[in-house]
């Protein structure tokens, strides 16, 4: 494959190569009907994708948006590839092509980016008029139309490339990478959740003082690991390696923060009184979202009930819990994972 380096290039004016319109999924976050679902909502946010949220059904006026298209907010000039329908805020374009695809959907993105960044707040923002006069390069082919089927080959050759490093990082691992023995054939023990852990409230921020920011703040979702937005706020709750549980609306969820986070107060933190890996964590996480069917049919989460939840872990030769198998475990899972994910993936 072609460096890009070595590509012919030409100009494009970008509303000569998208159908380029307002979104008709535009509804204002306060008209959202049901906050909680499966469908994204996409605002002017640069973070996670442009999602601020998901969704579930809206009123009927408001007409869901086609997936496989690119979406740019005015304004804060963010520009993301979308593969999945979906609903927005206020001032989203959507540009389509029929040739578009995930792979040069990403390759599109990044060029369009390099225009978005001439603009900003104020007297030169990103109005409607000014993107469709915008002009980038884009690879050509030899009769000087837009060689779609290169942007695509070089971003599965990127992903290939980066499963692969992945892969190799993790076989490095060596014995890490291995597991010694099945599930079944560990010995096992109850544990209160109380006994190996702290076991806090977090704290609301509250719709009327939520501002903007980069730091996640994890809700009662069951998606996108517990993050429901990204905030500028700061409270006490803030906090790493540490294990959400839903105590209001998907009840009993868990995941596993290794960054720094806020946390509401329909999740509890479960802080692990000894320091453990990554993998050794995702495997308690796991063990704790076991339990999740009990806390259907009004039997509710608290504090204290969660403090008294047991939970089946592997103990070693000694009886003590085994960290290092729970981490040679989900260490040989992600590998197993990428080596399949890898064999999928096509190249050229």
């Amino acid at each position: 494959m072609k460096k890009l380096d070595e590509l012919q290039w030409k100009e494009f004016r970008l509303s000569d190569v998208f159908d380029i319109s307002a979104t008709p999924s535009g509804i204002d976050k306060n008209k959202l009907e049901e906050k909680v679902g499966l469908t994204p909502y996409i605002t002017r946010t640069e973070n996670t994708n442009g999602y601020e949220l998901f969704v579930g059904k809206q009123n009927d006026k408001y007409k869901i948006s086609e997936g496989n298209v690119i979406t740019i907010g005015l304004d804060t000039q963010t520009v993301f590839y979308q593969p999945h329908s979906f609903f927005t805020g206020q001032n989203i374009q959507v540009l389509s092509n029929e040739n578009l695809n995930k792979y040069n959907g990403l390759f599109v993105v990044g060029l369009i980016k390099r225009i978005m960044s001439k603009f900003n707040w104020g007297g030169n923002g990103a109005t409607l008029t000014r993107l469709k006069r915008s002009q980038t390069l884009f690879p050509i082919k030899k009769n000087g139309q837009i060689d779609w089927k290169y942007m695509e080959d070089y971003m599965r050759a990127l992903e290939k490339k980066q499963v692969d490093e992945a892969i190799e990082i993790l076989k490095r691992g060596g014995v890490q990478c291995r597991v010694i023995k099945k599930l079944s054939e560990c010995e096992w023990k109850e544990i209160a959740l109380g006994d190996i852990s702290d076991i806090t409230c977090g704290i609301y921020v509250h719709d009327a003082i939520r501002i903007d920011g980069k730091t996640p703040y994890i809700t009662s979702t069951c998606e996108n690991n517990g993050i429901g937005f990204f905030i500028g706020n700061m409270n006490a709750s803030y906090g790493k390696d540490v294990i959400s549980v839903n105590r209001n609306g998907s009840v009993g969820y868990a995941f596993y923060h290794d960054y720094n986070a806020i946390y509401s107060y329909d999740c509890r933190k479960v802080k692990l009184n000894t320091k453990v890996s990554k993998y050794a964590a995702i495997f308690i996480t796991n063990q704790i979202m076991q339990q999740k069917g009990k806390y259907e049919y009004g039997y509710k989460m608290g504090s204290e009930r969660l403090r008294r939840q047991k939970i089946l872990l592997p103990v070693n030769e000694k009886g003590d819990i085994d960290f290092e198998y729970m981490d040679r475990y989900m260490r040989g899972v992600e590998l197993r994972l990428l080596e399949e994910y890898g064999k999928r993936l096509k190249v050229g």
